[in-house]
């Protein structure tokens, strides 16, 4: 193993409080890959699910929340801090010692997004 990673887990529909998995580094995993093996881990408490499109895989449902695309909410995955949303899907993604993935479950309309701007 190539040391820890924090996959945390926040509701920005319905705040509370959010759930922090640490999680194993093993070189050459996505994070995809990563997911799976945290949820094969009945201890862990972590589930999802994902979809397979032409661009990869798209999550639909952490932890039981799924995606309401009639109220535009969706899983947006950020690096580090809510400033940074990942440049690309899961499946591009290689998780590295330190660094903390942050699943958003996020209203994405525009009239939303200003808000939280202000």
């Amino acid at each position: 193993m190539a040391g820890t990673f924090t996959l945390e887990v926040i509701n920005q529909v319905n705040p509370g409080t959010p759930d922090n998995y640490t999680v194993d580094v093993v070189p050459g995993e996505t994070l995809y890959q990563s997911m799976c093996r945290l949820q094969a881990d009945p201890t862990s408490g972590f589930t999802f699910v994902a979809v397979e499109s032409s661009y990869g895989h798209f999550v639909t449902k952490i932890n039981g929340l799924e995606q309401d695309t009639a109220k535009n909410y969706y899983w947006l995955i950020f690096i580090n801090d809510l400033e940074h949303p990942a440049d690309v899907g899961v499946d591009g993604l290689y998780p590295k010692d330190g660094e903390t993935y942050i699943w958003a479950y996020t209203n994405t309309t525009a009239d939303h997004a200003n808000k939280i701007k202000k």
